[in-house]
């Protein structure tokens, strides 16, 4: 019982200081500066519970805080990092201590002017083959939508009698095929992998929600299909007493037995899943094809939005400090004014609210306070919502109420069931997409403080996990015309009206899907553009608009999605970047180089792949690059080869360097 204690100990700590959700956090947001360089983290001012404040930070992926990087005294309602260098990514843990115990806690994703991310990676599409067939155009449009904020997309389709395991299959891969995935959307009834032996184990001896025995068993787990290990089994949990079929969890009957996680979540992970949602007129079909549409107006910033939260909790912090969550991640989004304390839905229908968390007693298909699927059906939630009650954690069932907000009409592209464990969704501030998110949340086991339940199956996104909080204004009305008897690409657009508008980056490719790198290495500032190297045959044209968004946690530079247009019939240079490349030189530096070499483009590759190879045409070193917004690898280490002439290939492109 080592584990519940251990948690049960540090909630029963907080509760004899915090009567409150809102008290187990610090309402706090950042001021940063870039001429000095500094990040100010600011707080509210406290009169009673709190002695003092400590402040750690580490790097964006470490899993550890390491010691305090500062502490203040409790009348202190600042403290600056000068420690810093602008460009790069920090993350804060708020502490506010009370004698000898911490009593809120606060987490920060921070930076100045974090540089622009054009490849988003690899995405893929899982769709139910009998929907994929009803929504088929809507899909196209759906995949062009990702491609255009810098995803690389596949799509598979497969049954709703598809084994999870056949399922899993195909995902792991399109995973080696495509070189990593690092999205997966899972769109309409794809088979729903079940794990858990809530009630029945030593440690979790009752189900998430608490309702033992009636919700003992299996819940739901879409974090089957994005973690790559073999320790899932399924010949431990064998109780025919529970009542509910779906919660039934008997040896070999391909429901998991594990509670905790087996290993890691590799992939942002989030389902549309709208079957089975009757309370609502439109089919199936028809609430995916809305919920695109909603999407895509969203993405373009055709949807205009507030960033605000509201937070409507019904119940007693001392159960668990579930609205927690939503007043620690609220204050580093929008900063602590931008946090409104009233009825969820009333003040959704009056506003398009970015973020809302609800919480109330629950049941499949409603939440006290909050409301009922029907509710939905006839009101707008937030856009992203986080909701949490009894039962309907459990989403695989008719007229769910955590899947009724993406069926409404407007609004609800995500929603998450959070109060056990609490999310983490600060990052989203600095530009992550929820479904980074998710992930962190999945992953969490000592990172970031959470209350019971942490790092547990049900943990899971229902909605798209490649959205963005911050929307950016792309340019409109791309025009793409033939030049010098088909050689070049002269294109034309219209400007986007977003303020702090910073100029435009134009991207080429062969492949409507994989948009990923841009053709200019700094942004322009006019409305037309002329490619000189287009790609033989058909070319496919995107212009972003970049600016730099700064929120409550920090500044970024952060790009629109993509304005399309192409040109068929160009007679230019066969469609192989690696030839553009070679056009336009690939150059090694330092060269001749004793231990490290860094190569330099004028353009992004698609290719990360690269081989080192010696004069007698062996292969002596290969691996993967990442490439940086400035067009330089990460540095490749060549100082245990021998001295002599090499070439590094990366596709079709070498280049020779001198080893000392």
């Amino acid at each position: 019982m080592r584990k519940l204690f251990t948690l049960f100990l540090l909630l029963t700590t907080f509760f004899c200081f915090s009567q409150t959700s809102k008290d187990y956090t610090v309402q706090a947001w950042v001021i940063v500066d870039k001429s000095k360089p500094s990040i100010t983290i600011k707080w509210q001012k406290l009169t009673t519970g709190v002695t003092a404040y400590e402040i750690y930070r580490k790097t964006k992926d470490s899993e550890s805080w390491g010691v305090a990087k500062g502490k203040t005294a409790a009348s202190d309602t600042m403290w600056t990092d000068i420690d810093i260098k602008v460009g790069e990514t920090y993350e804060y843990n708020l502490v506010k201590i009370n004698g000898a115990s911490a009593v809120g806690i606060t987490y920060i994703l921070s930076g100045i002017e974090i540089p622009v991310v054009h490849s988003r990676g690899n995405a893929l599409v899982v769709v139910e083959k009998t929907l994929a067939k009803d929504i088929a155009a809507e899909l196209d449009g759906y995949y062009r939508d990702l491609a255009s904020d810098g995803w690389k997309v596949y799509n598979i389709e497969v049954m709703k009698t598809d084994s999870i395991q056949k399922v899993k299959r195909e995902i792991k891969k399109i995973d080696a095929q495509s070189g990593e995935l690092k999205s997966l959307i899972i769109l309409g009834h794809v088979p729903v992998p079940y794990s858990g032996n809530f009630g029945l184990d030593n440690y979790y001896t009752v189900p998430p929600d608490g309702h033992a025995p009636d919700h003992n068993g299996a819940w739901p787990t879409d974090a089957y299909y994005s973690v790559d290990s073999d320790l899932w089994t399924d010949n431990l949990t064998n109780d025919a007493s529970i009542s509910r079929s779906e919660n039934k969890n008997l040896p070999g009957d391909s429901k998991w037995d594990n509670i905790d996680l087996p290993g890691l979540v590799k992939y942002y992970t989030g389902r549309i899943d709208l079957s089975n949602m009757s309370k609502f007129t439109k089919t199936e079909a028809e609430l995916t094809k809305q919920y695109i549409k909603k999407a895509h107006d969203f993405r373009f910033k055709n949807t205009v939005t507030l960033e605000k939260g509201v937070i409507d909790e019904n119940f007693s912090a001392s159960i668990g400090a579930f609205a927690s969550t939503g007043w620690r991640n609220f204050s580093v989004m929008f900063g602590p004014k931008n946090i409104i304390e009233s009825d969820y839905l009333s003040t959704c229908r009056n506003q398009n609210l970015l973020f809302g968390y609800g919480a109330g007693a629950g049941s499949y298909q409603s939440c006290s306070g909050i409301g009922t699927t029907d509710s939905f059906v006839k009101t707008k939630p937030a856009v992203f919502n986080m909701l949490f009650g009894s039962y309907f954690g459990d989403w695989d069932n008719a007229n769910n109420i955590l899947r009724a907000p993406l069926a409404s009409a407007e609004n609800g592209l995500t929603n998450a069931w959070s109060g056990r464990p609490w999310w983490q969704n600060h990052p989203m501030a600095l530009g992550e997409p929820i479904g980074y998110c998710a992930m962190i949340t999945q992953n969490n086991k000592t990172t970031y403080s959470s209350n019971i339940f942490a790092n547990t199956i049900p943990i899971g996104l229902m909605g798209d996990p490649t959205l963005r909080l911050h929307i950016v204004a792309p340019p409109t009305n791309v025009i793409a015309t033939s030049q010098d008897n088909n050689t070049k690409v002269n294109l034309t657009w219209t400007a986007t009206n977003e303020l702090g508008n910073l100029g435009y980056y134009i991207y080429r490719s062969a492949n409507p899907l994989s948009n990923n790198f841009p053709i200019n290495k700094t942004p322009i500032t006019g409305n037309s553009f002329t490619d000189n190297s287009p790609y033989q045959g058909t070319n496919y044209y995107l212009i972003k608009s970049v600016k730099l968004t700064t929120s409550a946690s920090g500044s970024y530079f952060n790009l629109s999605q993509g304005a399309g247009a192409n040109i068929t019939g160009i007679t230019g240079s066969p469609a192989n970047i690696e030839n553009t490349i070679k056009s336009k030189n690939l150059t090694v530096y330092p060269n001749p180089s004793k231990n490290t070499i860094t190569l330099n483009f004028s353009i992004f590759p698609e290719s990360r792949s690269f081989e080192i190879v010696n004069t007698n045409g062996q292969i002596v070193r290969d691996g993967k690059i990442d490439i940086t917004s400035n067009l330089s690898s990460t540095p490749i280490y060549v100082g245990d080869l021998s001295s002599g002439l090499y070439f590094i290939k990366m596709g079709s492109v070498s280049c020779k360097f001198i080893k000392d």
